[in-house]
């Protein structure tokens, strides 16, 4: 495999591990790893949130230069961690940059869990959310009915329909709300505030602020207010599709 191609396999393991939400800082240090491993001179990446860009300079060779557009994307600790296994055995040189290539591509088209899974775990999480957040065991059963109109909006309408992720957030929380609204119409002695809190509890980004905190603590101001401000953004849409849903019902 000639400089080149070196470079390419390095930059679509670096991209592959930002679009499953790698740390930045995991991504910098794994890239540059492996561009020491295999040997690359001159070679500098810097990599964002939501960008990766690499470049590779050598005397008497034409520079390599790549750059990529990943929008914010959802956590996958499966696919992580193979990446992770992955550069790990190329930089210890455990396996070909060969046959690096050829299990990347098996790891990107890899499910690590199937729709019916994803399904059952919003209504699980729901319903645990709901009885964690001062509910009862009554609301907590209620929840589950939030949760599979949350998973099925989620899986089975989103994903066939392009909305930004403002909109899918608006319309997430606003339907979930609107049932949670519903259900306490049916059966008063319910406590909404407890079954919206425990339906909405999938769309809160929780972990994206803590990675934006430990962002700026590490220097990098970049990624830090970047995900701070896209955490902000997605809670204010979410705050705004149940304040919807409750003026109706107000």
């Amino acid at each position: 495999m000639d400089e080149k191609e070196k470079f390419e396999l390095i930059f679509d393991i670096g991209k592959a591990m930002l679009e499953n939400g790698t740390e930045v800082s995991r991504i910098e240090s794994t890239i540059d790893h492996l561009a020491n491993s295999l040997e690359l001179e001159g070679f500098n990446g810097f990599v964002s949130i939501d960008r990766i860009f690499l470049t590779c300079s050598t005397l008497n060779k034409p520079d390599n230069a790549r750059v990529s557009y990943v929008p914010i994307s959802p956590i996958s600790l499966g696919k992580i961690d193979r990446l992770n296994t992955l550069s790990r055995n190329l930089s210890e040189k455990i396996i070909t940059p060969y046959d690096a290539k050829q299990q990347l591509e098996e790891i990107k088209v890899e499910r690590f869990s199937s729709t019916v899974q994803k399904f059952f775990a919003y209504i699980i999480g729901s319903a645990g959310f709901c009885y964690i957040l001062g509910g009862t065991l009554l609301d907590a059963l209620s929840a589950l009915l939030l949760g599979a109109v949350m998973g099925a909006y989620t899986l089975f309408v989103l994903d066939k329909i392009k909305f930004s992720h403002i909109l899918k957030n608006v319309t997430s929380s606003f339907l979930v709300s609107l049932t949670a609204c519903l259900v306490v119409k049916v059966f008063p002695h319910l406590n909404l505030v407890s079954l919206i809190s425990g339906g909405i509890i999938s769309l809160l980004p929780g972990v994206a602020i803590s990675n934006g905190i430990r962002y700026l603590f590490d220097g990098n101001y970049s990624s830090g207010w970047s995900q701070i401000l896209n955490s902000l953004i997605t809670a204010l849409c979410v705050s705004i599709g149940v304040g919807i849903a409750l003026k109706l019902f107000s």
